[in-house]
């Protein structure tokens, strides 16, 4: 019998990864990526200009090397045998940049200055905010005791705990950047768990977050004092791959053909159904043909699965919960200029748009400081997100190639006050390419879950539909899922 992991993204491949070196592939059995376009690897993607020899990536360009999740990428990174390729983001990438209020403004690269200096576009220094979460908690007990339980936009959260500034100019600009998202409809409980955990434990955030960080402290020390604990080399805080983030996925290919694990490129899963009696599944593919299977791994969008099921099938309440994780899509533009002097005195990692500005612009990246470049400006910039439809799809005419570029090169104009036409530019659409984690996620996610287990479902959710969003997340939730899959 076969394995069918549908979807040759990162989620996917990382599966297939995983599940032989769980399990291995038993006699007889066979494990099958279906793919419906002519590559893997998804959004990951990258390509190089062959006159600059300048790298451009199609979706994420870093990974960030810090926690449990982190840690598993650079041991499988290892694993693969490219560790070698591991690049340090440069320094020159360090700082980071709001657009707010028709100007540009540094956001503070150290913690005191945050606390105790003013930095526009705030009003106030932080320290003001912190203590207006811890005094003010009081006082908004009642209001706390209605929302703890379940779950609050992160926007409302803030609003509540810090203050409306905190919400409007740091925490929607971050949320428009990391995900295309609304803070207005993005779950607290989900992109800022720790936080909406602190406060649910021990009242405030500030006070949960300090007896959180004392009690982890103290648990390394009894570790330490009882235990002899390898030192491990660990990875940099935010690094990247020499030659893109697609080598990444190249190597998984290699080792996945290597284990015997078949790859079938422009085919795609028509449909799906499974088998009454509880004993596997059958997928139709584009191709024509039919695969009987033991078990189905999917690392599809949410919606792309429930597409799968018949309209009429017994699976209507499944096909209802897949369909309620949104999407949005954005458009991106790379712009790239000659002359490096156009940046002026903007250098870092890149600028955030505040929502309250209401341009179709997320942020800009600033590429050419995150590889360490000089000799030229490379800016990548982002639009639409969950204003995609608002700012593009009503007006058919700005989804040209030549639109798009204009409309980015007049953000770069408004924001980082760049004059200059660029000298090479290249748009993508990227549709439906990020989940939206909205209020209730948790919830909506859980009953999945329960439904497929509660029906012995031969079906395995992977992707980051479910899980998280960032390259991290989605291969940590694939190695999780096929431990579990294994016992």
């Amino acid at each position: 019998m076969t394995i069918a992991i549908l979807g040759g993204g990162l989620a996917g491949l990382s599966a297939a990864y995983y599940l032989k070196r769980e399990r291995g592939i038993e006699k007889n059995q066979s494990i099958q990526i279906i793919e419906a376009s002519n590559h893997t690897g998804g959004w990951i993607q990258s390509w190089k200009d062959e006159n600059t020899n300048v790298i451009s990536e199609l979706g994420p360009r870093t990974i960030r090397g810090r926690g449990k999740s982190a840690n598993n990428t650079y041991s499988l990174i290892k694993d693969l045998g490219i560790e070698n390729l591991v690049r340090n983001v440069s320094i020159d990438a360090s700082a980071r940049y709001i657009f707010a209020n028709g100007n540009i403004h540094q956001l503070p690269m150290s913690v005191w200055k945050a606390l105790f200096t003013v930095n526009q576009p705030f009003t106030k220094p932080w320290i003001y905010y912190v203590l207006r979460e811890c005094f003010s908690s009081n006082n908004s007990k009642v209001k706390l005791s209605d929302v703890q339980n379940n779950d609050e936009s992160a926007y409302d959260f803030f609003c509540r705990t810090y203050g409306q500034e905190f919400a409007d100019y740091l925490i929607s600009p971050l949320l428009c950047g990391v995900c295309g998202g609304n803070a207005k409809q993005m779950s607290v409980k989900f992109m800022f768990g720790a936080l909406y955990e602190a406060e649910r434990k021990h009242g405030t955030v500030g006070l949960g977050l300090l007896k959180e960080q004392l009690s982890s402290i103290w648990n390394r020390e009894k570790v330490k004092d009882t235990k002899a604990t390898n030192i491990v080399k660990p990875p940099p805080s935010v690094y990247y791959l020499d030659g893109g983030l697609q080598r990444l996925i190249h190597a998984l290919d290699i080792d996945n053909e290597s284990q015997g694990i078949h790859t079938n490129l422009n085919t795609e899963c028509t449909e799906l159904h499974f088998h009454e009696s509880g004993n596997g599944a059958r997928i139709e593919l584009s191709n024509g043909k039919q695969l009987e299977c033991s078990h189905v791994i999917s690392a599809l969008p949410a919606h792309k699965l429930a597409s799968l099921f018949h309209i009429k099938s017994q699976h209507s309440k499944l096909t209802q919960l897949l369909t309620s994780i949104p999407m949005v899509s954005i458009a991106t533009v790379n712009l790239t200029y000659d002359d490096p002097k156009v940046m002026g005195s903007y250098k870092g990692f890149g600028v955030l748009s505040s929502p309250l500005e209401k341009l179709s612009l997320l942020g800009i990246i600033f590429n050419n400081y995150i590889y360490g470049r000089s000799d030229r400006v490379d800016l990548t910039v982002m639009m639409g997100g969950y204003g995609f439809k608002e700012h593009f799809v009503k007006n058919s005419k700005c989804l040209s190639e030549e639109k798009l570029a204009d409309t980015a090169v007049g953000h770069v104009k408004r924001v980082l006050d760049i004059q200059s036409k660029p000298n090479t530019y290249s748009t993508q659409i990227l549709n439906d390419c990020i989940p939206q984690y909205t209020v209730g996620h948790y919830e909506r996610v859980t009953k999945i879950q329960e439904y497929i287990n509660v029906r012995r479902l031969p079906l395995t959710l992977v992707g980051s539909s479910y899980a998280g969003i960032s390259i991290n997340d989605v291969i940590f939730a694939s190695m999780t899922a096929m431990r579990k899959l294994c016992r």
